[in-house]
Order: C-alpha cells, then sequence, then structure tokens
C-alpha cells in the first residue's frame, strides 16, 4: 500500500506536463503515468475493468461515497457508470490506460448536486479489462435495452438527489435512441420507442430546472412535445422555465394549457400565480425605471 507521503508526492509529478502526463481537455484531472502498459487496445465505454484504485483514506472523503467501487482493494468496475463526478473522472481515466498501467491521478475540487467534492488524489492500476462494442456495431435490441437501463439507473439517481448522475445517464439513454431513429423499429417497440424518447426529454428537463439550465430545459420539453403534445409534465416544466427567463406570456402559455389538461392541476395554479405576480412586479419596476427618466 502506499503512504499518505509517497501519494501525494507521485500525484505532483503531474505538475509538469510530460510525454508521460495527460491533463483531460475539461480540466477534471491531470494523470501521470508511472509504470507504462502493454498492447495498443484501450477500455471503451461497457468494457469491465479490473482495477486498484490506491487513497490515502485520510483525504476528506467522509460520509460522501463519491466512487461506485471500494478503493484500495482490487475491484471490477464498468467503464461507464461513474455516474458522480470523481466516477466520471475514473472513466475518462481509463479510456487512456493501456493493460498493465499504473499511473497518478490528480481529481480537480468540484460542485454538484452532492456538494462539494474537494481535490482526490490518487493511484490506479489497471490490470485488465474485457473488449466492449463500439455503439455503431451494437444492434437495436442491445441499444434498446441499454436506453431502458439508462433510464431506470437515471431516475434512481434523480430521486436520491444525484443531478449529476441522472443527467449523465438520461442523456446517454437519449444518445442511444437517436442513435436508431433512422432505423426501422419492430412494430412492438415503434409505440414505445417514442413515449421512451419523450420521457427522457422530460426527466432531463426536471435536472436541468434544478440546475438552473433553463434555456435547455425549454429545448428539451419541446422535443418531448413534439413526441407528446399533450404532456403535463413537459408544458409544466416548460412553462417554468420560462418563467424563469423571464419569458412570462410563453411560460402564461404553458402552464394555462396544464390547467386546460387538468383543471385541479395545484402546481400549475400556484406557478401560474407566481408567475403572474413576477410579472407584475417586472412592470412596475419598468414603469418606475421610465418615471424617473423623464423627471
Amino acid at each position: 500500500m502506499e503512504t499518505k507521503d509517497v501519494l501525494s508526492a507521485r500525484a505532483r509529478e503531474g505538475n509538469c506536463l510530460t510525454a508521460d502526463t495527460w491533463a483531460c481537455p475539461d480540466g477534471s484531472l491531470l494523470k501521470t503515468i508511472l509504470k507504462h502498459g502493454s498492447g495498443v487496445d484501450k477500455p471503451k465505454e461497457g468494457s469491465m475493468c479490473r482495477l486498484l484504485a490506491e487513497v490515502d483514506m485520510e483525504q476528506d472523503m467522509a460520509a460522501q461515497q463519491p466512487l461506485h467501487f471500494p478503493l484500495n482493494e482490487w475491484a471490477e468496475v464498468v467503464l461507464g457508470d461513474g455516474d458522480t463526478p470523481w466516477g466520471s473522472a475514473v472513466d475518462k481515466c481509463l479510456e487512456t490506460m493501456l493493460e498493465g498501467e499504473k499511473c497518478s491521478v490528480r481529481v480537480a475540487p468540484h460542485c454538484s448536486s452532492l456538494g462539494t467534492l474537494p481535490e482526490l488524489l490518487f493511484i490506479m492500476q489497471l490490470a485488465g479489462f474485457s473488449p466492449a462494442p463500439d455503439s455503431w456495431e451494437m444492434d437495436f435490441n442491445e441499444k434498446w435495452a441499454l436506453a431502458l437501463h439508462d433510464k431506470s439507473m437515471g431516475t434512481t439517481h434523480f430521486q436520491a438527489g444525484n443531478l449529476f448522475g441522472a443527467t449523465h445517464r438520461y442523456g446517454r439513454a437519449l444518445r442511444l435512441l437517436l442513435s436508431v431513429a433512422h432505423c426501422e423499429l419492430p412494430a412492438t417497440i415503434e409505440g414505445d420507442y417514442g413515449c421512451a424518447k419523450a420521457a427522457l426529454h422530460t426527466n432531463l428537463a426536471a435536472c436541468q430546472l434544478r440546475l438552473h439550465q433553463f434555456e435547455n430545459a425549454v429545448q428539451n420539453c419541446t422535443k418531448a412535445l413534439v413526441q407528446e403534445p399533450n404532456s403535463v409534465k413537459a408544458l409544466y416544466r416548460r412553462g417554468t422555465a420560462y418563467g424563469a427567463l423571464n419569458e412570462f406570456e410563453m411560460a402564461g402559455a404553458d402552464l394555462q394549457m396544464v390547467l386546460r389538461l387538468e383543471p385541479g392541476n395545484r402546481a400549475a395554479q400556484r406557478e401560474l400565480k407566481h408567475q403572474a405576480d413576477r410579472a407584475r412586479e417586472q412592470e412596475a419596476k419598468m414603469a418606475h425605471a421610465m418615471h424617473k427618466l423623464f423627471l
């Protein structure tokens, strides 16, 4: 087992970029190779990887459970199942590794719905991995099953408050479904395909509302409404997003449509009143500003 001093020293080797150092383009991690692997193939999404991540347990990790596999012991991990910021960083690192490789990894601090995750330093070894097909090699049934699995996992993460994991899973499921949109769908699945696609756009919008990504939420709800024009959830969420963007007329139209479809929808009633109050406040502020302008 590596000591704390050795772990920190190895990780600090990444401060100077060399041929053995790789910085992730998004700035999430810095990897320095300590022992080169062999071969030319690297793990892909879906590969089962046997790895060892050695972490100094005195690092600030208490109660965060940031990784989806045990630390400081050999574990089998599916690349692509990293549904937290740290888990995603491990996935990105694995995609660059060769069999037998050992490296030090420095993961940058990250703020998310899980809270503020501090910097993480660890040593990772990849003993081996299973081959995995590229997306274009998978048939419809494989993609359909994987998309439904990701949709289910996304909902589990959303209910647990893990918006990072929910967004990751919903987004990947959508990409899988979009990749078969040009195919002739089996008659038994054709209706379910449209429903699943609409639900994924609507669920992704729910995540984006909580993340204050209101324009993205509007776009996803609009795509869901192409599939299901009377979707109450999509209309309500788009109305809420429009309101957050101060598009009060558009917000009112969506929320009123919700009430036409479900007259007793209390959430829509409250949101419509809230948006109307905000619109009046905006108008009052504008009138006051114009009055001062011409004094």
